[in-house]
Formats: structure tokens, C-alpha cells, sequence
């Protein structure tokens, strides 16, 4: 469900004529820092602007931006490692249906992937500057990937000496040129809330018993081999940097270096053995059985539950739907039509569940009181059932609250559907506040064709740059 923020905000970029620091499209009207960054959501801008829907342009990017990234990541594995090694990398994806389902719901994340590996691929080749804009491009599409990448780059560099200067060098020049991203990014540390007592979704983790332990022989390989797949281990250690964000770090974006790890081991044990069927047999485990250790917490329960789940691999869970279904066309799609008949331009959308207000906003076209991201903290209170124009009940919410706030704003039933009932404040007077761009399209135009031409033209100036940093 998170396109739909991220169509929200693209929305609100375009209300704004340009990049925004400050997020009016949220907790309207009074709104917060925006701290995302912005690659990402200018591409929807662009998209929207060309009248392409928000429900195609999301499909799409929850399918073709997920393929992209296994095929650049094959790509990268079969070039500078081998074809087989690349094989068993895509292999051990069909192991894990969460990071399955991180791929298609964290698409800036996963656009950030797409950068990070692009920009080792050039490092490998030696385009030092060529590797720094793509990694550089990593810091403007998601804050923790661009982190992981540049933290496995200098470890790679000191694992690897022979590449110690090389990287240090793109890490530096990455780093400069993200600098106004980065002061954004700090700047917002005033208004952040302490992460863990704040995401439901830690209460969702889950650890691939067996893959874990094929990581970890991986691991013990690594160590052994050619200087070059000293890579793998400096990701693994990248990775703790999501160890904040649990679900993330065993199951989403941390998981992504025990895939790497886990395929090693198993190019190297059917490099090693003579009896081919024993990997059949591993094969033949990993895509049917996979078994999970999941934590849990029930809707209204406090306690949390653990399990283990025997038959989940991401092959069977795609094969068999076992995914929670959030996204219900007709109900999103009518409830977004009676809010567009109902409001006007510049009115706020309240929603009693959080992640409704947000997708139903996104397609009517409106701000919202609700919010994604609990992580930042409001600069000020106020009562989003007052200040929103359109309030958006569940049939699953309790009718003795519901009717209390129906009676107390004396509110209009605008329509319903099989899940939720639209209601109109007439008393309601507020409207978002929206702030003009900090930087308009037209310079982030400009900006774009500056780094498209210096990355045409770096092929000039990279084989001397890497005979300078060789010689210093």
C-alpha cells in the first residue's frame, strides 16, 4: 500500500510547482518536515503531469520496478562473478516471499537497489565517476539504502586494499553531492520520534531458518576466496544499519546480503560435490518448503505469538496467494469518487484507519488529516475530525464511537460501499495550506540534464581520474 503515499506526494509536489521540504499533503492543515527523499516521487510527478492514472502508474511500478532489479542484479553478479553464482542468486529470491513483497511495496527502495548495483557494476569496471552519480542517485531515492551502499563500499575498500582508494574516492565524491539531501535529512532529527515504540510492522518479522544457515557457510567462503566477493561480507555488515526497523533487517532490505551469501554456498557445494542430485534436493526444498520462524501480534492483542511456518516459500506463497490482500479496486476507486463529488480542490480527507485516508486521498486528488511515516511528530496539536471536510469511516469501526463524532459535528452521509461510509462536515472552513516549491520543476529539469551530461561525457575523464588515484 505504500504507492499510494508516495502518489500522495507527488500530488503534493505538483501542488507546490516543485520539490517541497515541508509535507502540507499530510496532517492537514498543519502538516510537518518532509524528509523523503525525492527522486522517486518526482518520477510520479512527471507521470501524473502526463495523465497516466494513479492506479496504472502504481501497477506498473509494482511490476516492472521489481523486474528491472533482478535483472540488473543478474546482471552484475554474472559479469563480475559468474553465470552460475548468478543463477543461484535468483534462485534463493524465490526462497523468501516477504522480500518478495519489500520489492513491490518499498519501490523507492528497490529504485535505490537498482542505483546501488548499477553503481558497483561501474566501480568494478573502474568508471569511478560514473559510479559516484549513480550512487549519488542512491541518496535521492531512499535515506537507508543510500547508507547501506556507501557503508559497503568503504568496507569493501578496507577489506580490499587494492580497491581501498578507488572507493573511498566515489563514496567521497557520492557523499559531497548529496550534502543539500543529507542537511534535509538532518534537519528533520529535531522532529523525529524515537523509532521503535512507533511501527506495528516490527511485530511482523520473520527469519528464514534455513537460508540464515546457508548465509552463514557463505559467509565462511567468502572469507576464503579472491578479494572481489569480500563484497558479500562488507554488505552483510552494511546491512545492521536497518537493525532499527526489525521487519526490515530480517526480512526486507537486510535480507538482501544472505541472499548473496546463501547463493555463494551453494555455487560453491555444487562446484564441489560429484553427486549433482543433492543440490536437486536442496532445489527442490528451498522452492517448495522454506520453512519460516514468524513473530506475530493479533489485531486488539497485546501479546506477541511466535510460529513456525513449514511450507513457505515465496514460490508456493505467490503460487497459492497466501499474501494479506489490502487493495480492493472497487471499494477504493467509489470511495475516491464520493470524495471528489463532495469536496473541492483544497479540502482536507480524515479517514478512521490511517492507511485509507492516505489511498483514498491519493486517488480523490486531496490532502489528508492521516499520515504515513509515525516516525515524525506533528510541530503542533490540533483535532483532524475538525479540520477535515471529508471523514471516512470502516464497517468495522465500533458504531457507539462513530456515531458519537457523527452527532458531535452533526455529519452528512455522503455515500458508502461494502467497507467504508463517507460522511461531509458542513461546519468544516479549513483548507490545506500549500506551500510554494523550495526548488521548481524547472531547475530540477536543468539539474537532471547537468547529471545525464556529465555521466555521458565521464568516459573522457575516467581512465585518467583512475591512473591519478593509483599513482597518489
Amino acid at each position: 500500500m505504500d504507492i499510494y503515499y508516495h502518489l500522495l506526494t507527488a500530488w503534493g509536489f505538483i501542488q507546490a510547482g516543485g520539490y517541497s521540504g515541508w509535507d502540507f499533503w499530510q496532517y492537514a492543515p498543519v502538516g510537518r518536515i518532509h524528509v523523503y527523499p525525492p527522486f522517486f516521487h518526482l518520477m510520479l510527478a512527471g507521470m501524473l503531469k502526463s495523465g497516466v492514472s494513479q492506479i496504472i502508474i502504481a501497477k506498473l511500478c509494482e511490476v516492472i520496478i521489481p523486474t528491472i532489479f533482478l535483472g540488473v542484479l543478474w546482471n552484475f553478479i554474472r559479469v563480475n562473478f559468474s553465470k552460475r553464482l548468478a543463477f543461484f542468486v535468483l534462485f534463493m529470491f524465490f526462497s523468501s516471499f516477504s522480500f518478495y513483497l519489500s520489492l513491490t511495496n518499498h519501490i523507492p527502495a528497490t529504485l535505490a537497489f537498482i542505483f546501488g548495483i548499477l553503481s558497483l557494476g561501474q566501480f568494478f569496471k573502474n568508471r569511478l565517476i560514473r559510479s559516484s552519480i549513480l550512487l549519488v542517485l542512491c541518496f535521492y531515492t531512499h535515506i537507508g539504502l543510500s547508507w547501506f551502499f556507501i557503508l559497503g563500499l568503504i568496507l569493501y575498500g578496507v577489506f580490499n586494499k587494492e580497491a581501498r582508494r578507488e572507493a573511498l574516492f566515489v563514496c567521497a565524491v557520492a557523499f559531497v553531492l548529496a550534502i543539500p539531501m543529507v542537511i534535509q535529512e538532518l534537519s528533520g532529527l529535531k522532529s523525529m520520534i524515537a523509532v521503535g515504540p512507533n511501527l506495528n510492522e516490527k511485530y511482523l518479522s520473520q527469519v528464514k531458518v534455513v537460508d540464515l544457515l546457508l548465509a552463514v557457510l557463505g559467509l565462511s567462503v567468502a572469507l576464503k576466496m579472491e578479494r572481489k566477493y569480500y563484497l558479500f561480507p562488507a554488505l552483510l555488515v552494511a546491512g545492521f544499519i536497518f537493525i532499527i526497523y526489525p521487519y526490515r533487517f530480517l526480512s526486507g532490505e537486510g535480507y538482501f546480503s544472505l541472499i548473496l551469501l546463501s547463493a555463494l554456498f551453494l555455487d560453491r557445494l555444487y562446484n564441489a560435490l560429484n553427486k549433482k542430485y543433492v543440490i536437486l534436493i536442496i532445489v527442490v526444498f528451498m522452492l517448495v518448503i522454506s520453512p519460516t520462524w514468524v513473530m506475530y501480534k493479533s489485531m486488539g492483542d497485546k501479546k506477541l505469538s511466535y510460529k513456525i511456518n513449514v511450507l513457505d516459500s515465496g514460490l508456493i506463497n505467490l503460487v497459492l496467494s497466501k499474501g494479506q490482500v489490502l487493495w480492493f479496486p472497487k471499494q477504493y476507486l467509489s470511495a475516491a469518487n464520493i470524495v471528489r463529488e463532495n469536496s473541492e480542490d483544497k479540502d482536507i480527507v480524515f479517514s478512521s484507519l490511517n492507511f485509507i485516508g492516505l489511498t483514498v486521498s491519493s486517488l480523490a486528488g486531496r490532502a489528508t488529516a492521516n499520515a504515513l511515516l509515525p516516525e515524525m511528530r506533528l510541530p503542533e496539536n490540533y483535532n483532524p475530525l475538525t479540520s477535515s471536510k471529508i471523514i471516512i469511516f470502516s464497517q468495522i469501526d465500533d458504531p457507539s464511537v462513530t456515531s458519537k463524532i457523527i452527532d458531535a459535528l452533526k455529519l452528512v452521509k455522503a455515500g458508502e460501499n461494502d467497507f467504508f461510509i463517507v460522511y461531509k462536515n458542513p461546519g468544516c472552513e479549513v483548507k490545506a495550506r500549500i506551500r510554494k516549491a523550495g526548488l521548481p520543476f524547472a531547475w530540477i529539469l536543468s539539474l537532471g540534464l547537468v547529471a545525464l551530461l556529465a555521466f555521458w561525457q565521464a568516459g573522457r575523464l575516467e581512465e585518467t581520474l583512475y591512473k591519478t588515484i593509483k599513482n597518489i
